[in-house]
């Protein structure tokens, strides 16, 4: 069974890993708690992503459902900043490009 490494994101966070959206958007993860992330867009606005919603993605992924993009994430999963979270299973290595 696959599981969501909460510790892989802690670490993203801790290095204020920068990453891309599918579209090459730039975002920070700049910090995780124990239920949520936040990301950091170039605007300096921060956003929060739900630990909930990601493990729900990855339970869908282990199940066969396929995430081409962010448009998948939010219709299968939930309207929570597809695009980040998206990109951030793509970095965690759980969606194949």
């Amino acid at each position: 069974m696959i599981l969501l490494n909460w510790e892989k994101i802690k670490n993203l966070a801790d290095q204020k890993t920068r990453l891309l959206t599918k579209t090459g958007i730039p975002f920070q993860i700049s910090s995780a708690s124990q239920d949520m992330l936040t990301v950091r867009v170039r605007s300096g606005e921060e956003y929060t992503i739900s630990r909930a919603n990601l493990e729900k993605a990855v339970q869908k992924i282990q199940a066969g459902v396929v995430f081409n993009g962010p448009k998948d994430y939010r219709e299968q999963v939930a309207d929570d900043r597809p695009a980040y979270a998206w990109a951030i299973l793509r970095e965690l290595g759980y969606l194949i490009q």
